[in-house]
């Protein structure tokens, strides 16, 4: 099959939608690759060199692939265990200098059954922005890799009611993320807190939460629950929400408490295990009227941030009533809380996390290209993995696109190390003849935007050391790896890295060429009225924003 000009699959599945759905993927991604055409098989006696199928004995998220001298046969637990299989062929497949069938052979079946994904649709960063065709390939991608759940939210936060002229629009990308998530076999979360429209009456407002550690945050325009007119609002709003997603479907219903949220009155305090718990399960009595089936989960981000016994609170609490509540979210800025680590769960729900993929180690968020982090991850997840089922990576854009891999990946095999994802990812989206210069190239990134971060010096020799190694790689790419966004960003990064700590600065013409190829990547606006654009925005000199930072 090395090589062959023309692949023939046969569909030994189709009654079931998402293979019909699964052979298009795999179509395109071999010809993206190569000069083969992919062609399905046509008639029952036909013979097919790859063989999609089920099996009902495999789990429904599971595969198998196994080769002969014939065919290779991928065969799933369910329409979605086919897609994740016919991702681990593609991986594990060559494509240059023609195509390479993969050799691997085996079971697979995740161990994480929440693998999910927080996209952030806000400041008019990729997500908010991009067009149908690409986020609707990008979930393809995604779900190859074994991304299950995706997560959105209706942006209230930056809407002044319904009747805002963009809540419209926001509604309907929320629609039609759910749809494109839906149409892959993916689950759909959204998510409720007290925080609602910038509109909300003035005396409904809550009562602002001391921060003393600068690690909770105030933003938004929280609601003060234990007003009667308050919880009627939150309430009201929540309702609307239901109806307005009725019709497409919500599979998850995340509840959050601080950043966004909060209240610190007396008859709510602490927030934590007191009025947040008191709403959240009022939003589960609603959201079950509309979705009977939806699944609740409890974010705990920034408990006892400081100690206020929240933990300890929401233990006894679900000792008492657990039944509303059926996943427990936890993380923090860097390590994990011990909490959960030292003396479990709370009622011995489900645990998942929340990794920060987007926001560590440079500054704006992706303004200056790839951001990947695997030793970041790799120390994060030796916290956690015998503890999480899964979680929800938080992203703001596709720049971080090697750590959703990375801790995907972690979901669905704890053992599973950073890196031996990485090398699958980069053969896959670059070519197999680059892996050992790219993981060189990733550390060296990584060595730096750590560096820049924590405010320490930053060494020239490696920025220089990787800038050469950037070229090196971009001169051995086939050609449609060096046009793919996944390496330009990459390449983009080492040379702004170099620019900014070994050259003459984001000003030059190498580094202002770098930074427009990113704007027209991420569909970044050059003037802007969005007064958060410039954190998702590479710092262009010419780029004007009107209300807000540059």
């Amino acid at each position: 099959m090395t090589d062959y000009p023309t692949i023939m699959v046969k569909n030994e599945a189709p009654g079931e939608p998402l293979a019909a759905r699964t052979f298009a993927i795999l179509k395109d991604r071999i010809e993206q690759r190569c000069a083969s055409t992919v062609v399905a098989s046509s008639a029952e006696n036909e013979a097919g060199q790859i063989i999609l199928a089920l099996a009902e004995d495999l789990p429904a998220e599971g595969f198998s692939i196994q080769t002969d001298t014939l065919a290779t046969r991928i065969t799933g637990g369910s329409g979605r265990g086919l897609l994740y299989g016919v991702g681990k062929f593609l991986r594990a497949s060559r494509y240059h200098p023609g195509f390479q069938p993969s050799t691997w052979q085996g079971s697979s079946a995740p161990r994480g059954g929440l693998r999910g994904m927080y996209f952030a649709t806000h400041f008019h960063n990729w997500y908010h922005v991009a067009p149908p065709e690409e986020f609707t390939r990008y979930l393809e991608d995604l779900a190859l890799w074994g991304v299950n759940t995706i997560m959105v939210i209706f942006p209230m936060i930056n809407l002044q009611d319904w009747d805002d002229p963009q809540a419209a629009p926001a509604m309907q990308m929320v629609r039609q993320y759910a749809s494109a998530a839906r149409e892959l076999g993916m689950g759909f979360a959204t998510a409720l807190n007290n925080t609602m429209f910038k509109g909300a009456p003035p005396h409904l407002r809550a009562t602002p939460l001391p921060d003393p550690t600068g690690r909770r945050g105030n933003s938004g325009h929280p609601i003060c629950p234990s007003s009667p007119q308050g919880l009627a609002y939150l309430l009201d709003n929540a309702r609307q929400l239901c109806v307005q997603l009725a019709d497409v479907g919500v599979d998850y219903l995340c509840y959050w408490p601080y950043d966004e949220g909060g209240c610190a009155c007396e008859n709510c305090q602490p927030w934590g295990s007191r009025g947040y718990l008191r709403l959240s399960q009022q939003f589960t009595d609603l959201a079950r009227g509309y979705f009977p089936g939806v699944k609740t989960i409890l974010s705990t981000w920034m408990f006892d941030t400081p100690p206020e016994g929240e933990w300890q609170g929401l233990r006894a609490a679900l000792e008492q009533d657990p039944g509303w509540v059926d996943y427990i979210l936890a993380d923090a800025h860097e390590d994990f809380p011990r909490y959960p680590l030292e003396v479990g769960s709370p009622a011995g729900k489900p645990l998942i996390n929340f990794p920060e993929i987007s926001m560590w180690g440079n500054w704006p968020w992706g303004g200056v290209g790839a951001n990947p982090l695997p030793s970041r991850f790799q120390r994060l997840w030796d916290q956690v993995k015998g503890a999480v089922s899964g979680g929800f990576p938080y992203s703001e854009g596709i720049y971080e696109d090697m750590n959703k891999a990375i801790v995907t990946q972690f979901y669905w095999d704890g053992a599973q190390r950073a890196e031996t994802t990485l090398r699958e990812y980069i053969a896959y989206e670059f070519d197999a003849a680059v892996v050992e210069e790219t993981l060189a190239l990733i550390d060296l990134l990584e060595e730096t935007a750590g560096r820049s971060y924590l405010k320490q010096a930053v060494e020239i020799e490696p920025v220089q050391r990787a800038a050469r190694l950037a070229e090196q790689i971009q001169a051995r790419l086939p050609a449609w790896a060096r046009q793919n966004w996944r390496w330009e960003i990459l390449h983009l990064r080492a040379i702004l890295d170099h620019e900014r700590f070994a050259g003459g600065g984001l000003e030059t013409p190498a580094a202002e060429s770098a930074m427009r190829r990113l704007v027209e990547i991420y569909h970044c606006q050059m003037e802007t009225d969005d007064p958060y654009h410039h954190r998702v925005r590479p710092p262009l000199r010419q780029a004007v924003s009107r209300n807000g930072e540059y």
